[in-house]
């Protein structure tokens, strides 16, 4: 109990929850309109909406009756509520000292009353909470209580099944089409205002005789604890991902190619002293490629043909290097 509990006082652990289902890159889904919509016919409520927490921000997703899309975080009612696993229920805000001086209670919209449930992850991260609010004090009986809560844990149910169809079975890491997403998405951004980002293309080198020597059961956990050390690397906005094989790639935002360089030879470092077994026979080192994403090289093609000739490059050059 005391495991789970810690979860609560775990924030970086919470901001990684929420990068690794992508919650605040997808925009609003019929599933979970389906879901707020529900829940403010059966509360009869003027306000409802899946509020997303993260390090600064309240992200109102799914919302009706709100005009808002944003808020500061530590105005946010939802930024309670995330502290336990127990539904937050404020019966009359001018009551409760907790937000009595609410900038959302002393001004628009007046709110009087709120209910909101945690969305708390399988491994019990509280990424944000389904909740209503309303303009009048009003009680809320145990039955409704429970019928929030079961429809939050609809939303974690469908934010997991989500996550897993974009992620890679054996390693966990992004697949091909999550990457290309989010390659995708990061492209619009640069365009949008100016900044910098670099994609990473690694190789495991001469992973075959991984195979061939040790088995492919082998080979699986040279790939699984391969991609524990990137991610380990990498920052919480970083995308990490397997391509295929033993080809991945990292998406690098806000990083100019001279940054990129030092992750990258610090990367091959790391990979190049680890062990991949618990005997320390098998050792691996890797090849890799990156390329920036600037204003000639806007496509995903370009870009991708760009890393990946960096990539080969460092292989042609004797491997266990970085190419940019």
């Amino acid at each position: 109990m005391t495991t789970v509990t810690s979860k609560l006082r775990d924030e970086p652990g919470r901001l990684g929850a929420l990068a690794r289902l992508e919650i605040t890159t997808h925009s609003s889904e019929a599933s979970f309109d389906h879901i707020t919509d529900l829940v403010r016919l059966i509360f009869g409520m003027e306000m409802t909406s899946i509020s997303i927490i993260d390090e600064n921000s309240q992200i109102l997703k799914a919302r009706h009756g709100l005009d808002l899309s944003q808020t500061p975080r530590e105005t946010a009612f939802c930024n309670i509520a995330i502290r336990s696993y127990e539904p937050l229920v404020i019966e009359d805000t001018h009551q409760d000292p907790r937000v009595s001086d609410n900038p959302f209670v002393k001004g628009p919209p007046y709110l009087r009353s709120y209910i909101g449930a945690p969305l708390t992850t399988s491994d019990g991260y509280n990424l944000g909470t389904l909740c209503s609010f309303d303009t009048r004090p009003r009680r809320f009986e145990p039955r409704e209580i429970e019928i929030l809560r079961k429809c939050a844990d609809l939303v974690v149910n469908q934010l997991e099944l989500r996550s897993q169809a974009n992620r890679d079975v054996l390693t966990g890491a992004l697949n091909r089409r999550s990457f290309v997403t989010a390659l995708t998405q990061e492209i619009s951004r640069l365009r949008r205002r100016a900044g910098a980002a670099v994609v990473a293309f690694l190789d495991i080198d001469h992973f075959k005789r991984v195979n061939d020597t040790y088995g492919h059961p082998a080979g699986d956990r040279v790939l699984q604890k391969f991609t524990r050390i990137v991610a380990q690397h990498c920052r919480v906005g970083d995308k990490v991902a397997r391509l295929g094989g033993e080809e991945f790639a990292v998406l690098l935002p806000d990083t100019d190619l001279s940054s990129a360089r030092i992750w990258a030879e610090r990367m091959c470092s790391q990979i190049a002293e680890s062990r991949f077994d618990e005997d320390g026979a098998i050792r691996v080192t890797a090849s890799i490629g990156l390329v920036e994403l600037g204003d000639t090289e806007t496509t995903i093609e370009a870009i991708t043909q760009m890393a990946d000739d960096a990539l080969y490059r460092a292989k042609r050059l004797g491997r266990n290097r970085v190419v940019a």
